[in-house]
């Protein structure tokens, strides 16, 4: 039926979801390069004006819009748990890609594997079920989700089945380097002054399982860094070794707060989120509360962890 409708549809947006990792991007720029080929009109879309410069490796990167074109007849989503995530209202029909345990099977169509560890990997499994050859660009863009998501191969979801297609992704052409340098190992000036600042206000609390950080809109201001660069930070707590458990709240420039959570597996952080509004998977999940009072909200869902931890 995807097929079908892919076929049957004049200009196709591609939807990252706002504020877009290299899941989100990947996967959405891997179909860009396939519809390209079927000589489709084709938009890239984000919601996000500023798109972190970590993925400008991405083929098409530079192709993506905020502007939604007016003339579009199908959408495309691609790691978005909830319909919010896209960041716009269309009435149009939509095919949802994901592995959220949380989505909401919001689309027209939903190719949704809770199993896969990344989107990447559904995108992969549909361009492989349905005979679509992977290009070295495709390949290249499949590749960053996977490693992204899968935390360099690190993530306990890692099984055959990811370096299986770790494998075929980089015979297709991905370069493995490339996604390193740009995604690990390439740092801006802001997320590093960021970085000193989040490490040096950690605080370990429930006899040292959860790490927290606050972090308000002064510190983005002040060093320039953002949202998703200040995230960055919870995997490394996340490697404590007696942290199972990572928190940050982030208090957003245009008002209320982004709760984001990490941890070992030993709770569940899409659970814990779905309280609020949000969602994720058992690693990782966040919620963005945007009015009303968030003061005490952090405290609120440590009593909530706490009790998963007994």
């Amino acid at each position: 039926m995807a097929l079908s409708l892919i076929e049957s549809s004049g200009h196709i947006v591609l939807i990252a979801h706002k504020n877009p990792d290299a899941d989100s991007l990947g996967s959405a720029c891997a179909f860009y390069s396939h519809l390209l080929r079927l000589r489709k009109k084709v938009t890239l879309f984000c919601a996000s004006a500023d798109i972190d410069s970590s993925l400008a490796f991405l083929p098409w990167f530079d192709e993506a819009t905020d502007r939604f074109p007016g003339d579009a007849d199908c959408m495309i989503s691609f790691d978005c748990g909830s319909y919010e995530r896209l960041g716009i209202d269309k009435a149009l029909p939509l095919i949802n890609f994901d592995h959220h345990a949380s989505n909401t099977l919001f689309g027209t169509l939903n190719i949704v594997d809770t199993a896969a560890i990344s989107t990447t990997e559904v995108v992969y499994d549909f361009f492989v079920a349905n005979g679509i050859k992977i290009n070295g660009k495709m390949a290249l863009s499949l590749y960053a989700g996977l490693i992204d998501d899968s935390r360099c191969f690190s993530a306990s979801g890692c099984n055959a089945k990811t370096f299986g297609m770790a494998h075929a992704l980089i015979a297709a052409g991905a370069d493995h380097a490339t996604c390193i340098e740009w995604l690990y190992r390439r740092r801006s000036l802001a997320s590093l002054r960021v970085r000193g600042i989040l490490l040096k206000q950690m605080r370990l609390l429930l006899d040292g399982r959860l790490a927290f950080f606050d972090v308000r809109a002064s510190h983005l201001e002040e060093t320039g860094a953002s949202i998703s660069e200040c995230k960055k930070v919870l995997d490394e707590a996340l490697g404590m070794r007696s942290v199972q458990a990572a928190m940050m709240q982030i208090e957003h420039p245009r008002g209320g707060v982004k709760i984001s959570l990490r941890t070992d597996g030993t709770i569940d952080a899409a659970r814990i989120m779905g309280h609020y509004g949000g969602g994720g998977h058992v690693h990782r999940a966040g919620t963005r509360i945007k009015q009303g009072s968030w003061e005490g909200l952090a405290a609120e869902m440590m009593m909530m962890i706490q009790k998963e931890f007994e």
